[in-house]
């Protein structure tokens, strides 16, 4: 069950944003809310909620394992990552069903600079954690409660029941779920042995999703997040599969025609993929209807034609075409008509499509390779990364507030994240070979 008390929210981010920003503009109002304009704390960059997340309190079951001090570290290195929060750190829980010590772990926290508390409760059963969040809004002498939610996951995946009290918080704060509960997908592995892998969101816990021991690229996720395309050369030819890395189901050719299958890109609605062929002479793009196996050739020109990207509404893709020299950003509509060029003047490649539809990241070399992300209709380029390395590939975070990307800027190739305005740039892989080509899940079902 899920109890929100809006007003408490919005009185949060008038004492704590109003202070910084001055007005900004209204958000989308509930129903019941006829009068109240919520602030957006989006709108005012450098600015964060600063959110008290002690340990979590267990309220039955043993817990042997220690899952209540690592909820609470995971929640609040979420919450971090999410740019939005300052989290105050604390030591030891809080018990429950004790209003008295509560009340005054609160004050505690609010005199330490907390807007907002975070009330964890675990319950660890033979086959499940269950856990409880209850939010607390400090800028009040009451402490008023926000929001109450519970969630349960399999008694091994604590971090993951950590990811989903963090992504609720995120929503009772924004109006959208945070993204913490989310999987990267990327290559890694030695010249000629790629394989691809999964990770939580932070590169967590890596998972294989291939072990053929052969070369696999370019993995890109559904929209239900249920299965991934990639290429893979385990037949010997860049042929096009479909793997369900949570499923015990087996993988599917989706495309192995005499050439080239790659640069998969599945349309919004899931039914559908864009792909590059050169099945018939020099790459092109077609879609792919996945439940009757019908081919749709989209181009039709002399240059190259690759890497497609769908725009969210799924009405436009954008691609890469050198047709008029160099390889530049290109849009076009879903029919393959209507075809317009979006950047120009030089070497322009891997774009991706935000979500929110209003821009589009692409790589750009200029001796080394960096990111620029530009407005739908073209206007407005400008540069994302600027560091000693390459950064290339880019891939968005489902709220399009941030960006993964690979960077030999170490010395080898990892898999880093940032903001969508290039600044906070964090390091997520660490393992001892190169990691490449990531691929940002949709929000976990």
């Amino acid at each position: 069950m899920c109890v929100r008390k809006p007003f408490a929210v919005v009185a949060i981010l008038l004492a704590v944003v109003m202070q910084w920003a001055g007005p900004s503009a209204p958000r989308a109002q509930a129903p019941e809310q006829k009068t109240t304009v919520i602030i957006d704390i989006l709108g005012t960059p450098g600015k964060k909620i600063n959110i008290a997340v002690p340990e979590f309190a267990v309220v039955s079951g043993t817990d042997s394992a220690g899952a209540a001090k690592l909820l609470a570290s995971v929640t609040g290195s979420d919450l971090t990552f999410s740019g939005l929060f300052s989290v105050v750190a604390g030591t030891g829980a809080i018990p429950p069903n004790n209003p008295a010590m509560l009340a005054q772990s609160w004050q505690e926290f609010a005199a330490a600079g907390a807007h907002a508390g975070l009330h964890g409760l675990l319950a660890v059963r033979s086959d499940r954690l269950e856990g409880e969040m209850r939010l607390y809004d400090l800028t009040t002498p009451q402490h008023r409660l926000i929001a109450t939610k519970k969630f349960e996951t399999p008694i091994a995946q604590p971090r993951r029941l950590a990811h989903k009290i963090a992504d609720e918080v995120v929503l009772q704060f924004t109006g959208e779920p945070g993204i913490a509960d989310t999987k990267l997908a990327y290559v890694t592995g030695p010249r000629g042995a790629k394989e691809i892998v999964m990770a939580d969101y932070d590169g967590i816990g890596p998972a294989p999703v291939t072990r053929n021991g052969s070369i696999n690229l370019m993995p890109v996720w559904s929209p239900d997040a249920r299965s991934l395309a990639y290429t893979s050369y385990k037949q010997g030819y860049p042929d096009l599969y479909r793997a369900f890395p949570f499923e015990r189901r087996p993988e599917q050719t989706l495309a192995a025609f005499v050439g080239i299958n790659s640069s998969p890109a599945f349309s919004p609605d899931g039914k559908s993929l864009a792909l590059t062929l050169s099945k018939d002479g020099n790459p092109e793009i077609y879609v792919l209807t996945l439940a009757t196996g019908t081919m749709r050739r989209l181009t039709r020109n002399a240059g190259i034609d690759t890497e497609p990207t769908w725009e969210p509404s799924g009405r436009q893709l954008a691609f890469v075409s050198d047709r008029n020299g160099a390889p530049n950003v290109y849009v076009m509509d879903a029919e393959g008509t209507s075809v317009r060029q979006l950047t120009s003047g030089g070497f322009h490649t891997q774009p991706r499509w935000s979500p929110k539809g209003d821009s589009l990241v692409y790589t750009a070399r200029q001796g080394v390779h960096d990111l620029w992300i530009v407005n739908v209709d073209g206007s407005n380029p400008r540069k994302l990364t600027d560091s000693a390395g390459d950064s290339q590939g880019a891939t968005w975070a489902p709220n399009g507030r941030h960006l993964a990307f690979q960077s030999n800027r170490n010395g080898r190739w990892q898999i880093f994240a940032m903001l969508a305005d290039g600044s906070a740039p964090e390091l997520i892989t660490r393992g001892p070979g190169d990691s490449t080509s990531p691929s940002w899940s949709p929000r976990l079902p």
